[in-house]
């Protein structure tokens, strides 16, 4: 881009150019400014409409996942494969459903357990070197 056009003048700008400017010629510049405005304003809601439609769909979906996986866990733990039914209604369903709803994919940093590795530290008095071989 042009230096200079890297972004759009705010209103105070406009007001400061347009306050010199007499009332008749203000009201030509307004008209004209009236069909931008429009445009913006269409652009906007647009951008917001297509908003809410991704948020509803995650919405929907993750209701019909969970919905679809605790039928199968009902099914296959009545089948008697209970690890099976905990695996579809456990923290697997959880995950997938917070995915698609919340929108968060960061797994929990907690569950690892990190172990600092430190140098051994001995209480009692230090090894003897071993006597060299002659």
């Amino acid at each position: 881009m042009a230096p200079g056009f890297d972004r759009l003048p705010t209103g105070l700008e406009f007001a400061q150019q347009w306050a010199q400017l007499p009332p008749e010629h203000l009201r030509i510049a307004l008209k004209a400014l009236e069909p931008q405005l429009a445009r913006e304003h269409a652009y906007r809601m647009a951008k917001e409409r297509l908003a809410h439609r991704l948020l509803m769909t995650g919405l929907i979906m993750g209701f019909g996942l969970s919905l679809v996986m605790l039928v199968a866990a009902v099914l296959v733990g009545l089948q008697g494969q209970s690890w099976l039914a905990a695996l579809f209604s456990g923290p697997s369903m959880m995950t997938l459903v917070g995915m698609f709803v919340l929108r968060k994919f960061e797994f929990p940093r907690g569950r690892a357990i990190k172990v600092p590795l430190e140098p051994p530290t001995s209480s009692g008095p230090a090894p003897e070197p071993d006597a060299p071989a002659v």
